[in-house]
């Protein structure tokens, strides 16, 4: 009777040596793509809200959304982008006048966000710890109809623009950003806060908010990445907090003189 040829043990073990050596050189490339994918995602949401900014500009006669209830009706409450009991899918009646130009959720969060802010696990919200369940990750510019100019020294304002409220004001708006991107965590020399309450003010002396930096970067250096932005005209880009200070040039929408870092 013919025996079956069977696999010694010195052959299997050959073949998941091979096999692990093929997924240690695929597993970094594939890894590259699912970042790559994920970027590609993010840019897509802000084009979205650039669509959407374009949107609301035409039906409120050009007047930008207030940047601290663009979102949410009312002004403040640091723990709504992680609090999912908070999601306006959840509470409809809470949110903003820019809301209803977003209610597809799909195009609110950042995958590459949400990833970076689950790192950080759970966080204190007035006085109680709650999980990281990140909700929404884009951030409006404070100078566009914020309160962003009170962080400024008179000399640098033109004429009686206390307030930037309209399109037109904008001096430049393919160099003035509308929503960009914010990090969980602050970083010394660059800014002083995290993302809080999806307004994002940076002022000269960096003490305040900046662009992201997780993106088109490693893991262990999270610090040194990059951002996305849409600006005023709609278009996306890529944008950098380096050097310090740049995320308010790109914030800053009267043209010069800007205001020079540590005023």
């Amino acid at each position: 009777m013919k025996r079956k040829k069977a696999f010694t043990l010195i052959e299997l073990l050959v073949v998941i040596a091979i096999i692990a050596i093929l997924l240690a050189v695929l597993m970094p490339a594939l890894q590259r793509v699912k970042k790559q994918a994920r970027g590609i995602l993010c840019r897509h949401n802000l084009k979205n809200y650039g669509l959407a900014g374009r949107l609301y500009l035409d039906d409120n006669d050009n007047v930008f959304p207030y940047s601290f209830s663009w979102l949410y009706k009312s002004n403040y409450s640091g723990c709504r982008w992680h609090n999912e009991e908070m999601s306006l899918t959840n509470r409809p009646e809470d949110a903003g006048c820019f809301w209803p130009y977003l209610k597809d959720k799909e195009i609110n969060l950042c995958p590459e966000f949400d990833l970076a802010a689950r790192m950080m696990g759970c966080r204190n919200c007035n006085g109680t710890t709650i999980p990281i369940e990140p909700q929404y990750s884009y951030c409006m510019n404070s100078y566009l109809n914020g309160d962003g100019m009170n962080y400024v020294p008179d000399q640098y304002k033109k004429g009686s623009f206390d307030r930037i409220n309209k399109e037109s004001m904008v001096v430049s708006p393919a160099l003035v950003f509308f929503f960009s991107e914010e990090n969980t965590w602050s970083i010394s020399g660059i800014n002083g806060a995290a993302i809080n309450d999806n307004n994002l003010r940076s002022t000269p002396n960096c003490t305040t908010d900046s662009f992201a930096t997780y993106h088109n970067t490693s893991s262990s250096k999270i610090n040194e990445g990059t951002a996305n932005a849409v600006f005023v005209d709609a278009h996306v880009e890529e944008v950098s907090a380096y050097p310090a200070g740049n995320t308010f040039i790109l914030s800053w929408p009267i043209g010069p003189p800007i205001p020079e870092s540590g005023f």
